[in-house]
């Protein structure tokens, strides 16, 4: 699938959806946003108080109905290219919480989080937006729309998030657009997440983006001859 056909898809996705949807850099706009959106806790690497976002290196996706945000999730970049994850995530991860992580059982595959990498997470809901079927679908909808913007905005390596097992037993990572799932890197003695801190990281590499936008063209086809 080519990129022309590719953002055919996109705002078919937009139109499914049902919402307006925007991109927003504007730190202030959004503190604001999710204000409305009531979210008491948000990822360190999402947060715009700890971190210098600029619309190089970030952007929120908004999806609003009547000019109220309903839909939101956050996206930023990463070089870490000649990086090791490890450390740079042990780094963070310390600098944010106040203590030191312990590395986790599994084993992380070293290849998986490398190279020019995206965080697209935080996804906020209102109305139970994301309960049911229809919900589901429309969530498929809004973080498509995100992996192809990530995409074009950023062309990183892979987009990933972090995700915690009972929300890997429920499919959540394919609904968000996320192909694979592998164990994260850390373990906690005392874990410092306020809903639990996650088990698993889930990613989408840069050569599964096309197979990603041809399950939403499916989709989109399938809502458009039921509608």
């Amino acid at each position: 699938m080519k990129y022309w056909e590719m953002s055919q898809v996109a705002h078919q996705c937009e139109r499914e959806l049902g919402l307006t949807v925007r991109q927003v850099t504007d730190p202030s706009e959004v503190r604001r946003i999710l204000g409305v959106m009531d979210k008491g806790f948000l990822s360190p690497v999402l947060d715009p108080d700890k971190n210098d976002f600029t619309p190089a290196n970030s952007f929120w996706l908004v999806g609003e109905r009547d000019g109220e945000p309903v839909l939101a999730g956050g996206v930023r970049v990463d070089d870490l290219r000649s990086v090791d994850v490890r450390s740079y995530w042990e780094r963070m991860l310390t600098r944010t919480f106040g203590q030191k992580p312990l590395p986790g059982q599994a084993g992380f595959p070293d290849d998986v989080i490398s190279g020019k990498v995206a965080y697209f997470g935080d996804l906020l809901s209102r109305n139970n937006m994301g309960l049911g079927r229809s919900g589901r679908d429309k969530l498929r909808l809004f973080t498509g729309i995100g992996h192809y913007l990530t995409q074009a905005e950023f062309s990183p390596d892979v987009t990933y998030c972090f995700v915690r097992d009972q929300d890997v037993m429920r499919g959540t990572p394919s609904v968000y657009g996320f192909l694979e799932v592998c164990p994260f890197l850390y373990e906690w003695e005392n874990d410092p997440y306020p809903s639990g801190y996650p088990e698993w990281i889930a990613c989408t590499r840069k050569a599964q983006f096309p197979q990603l936008l041809e399950s939403l063209r499916r989709l989109t086809a399938e809502l458009a001859r039921n509608s």
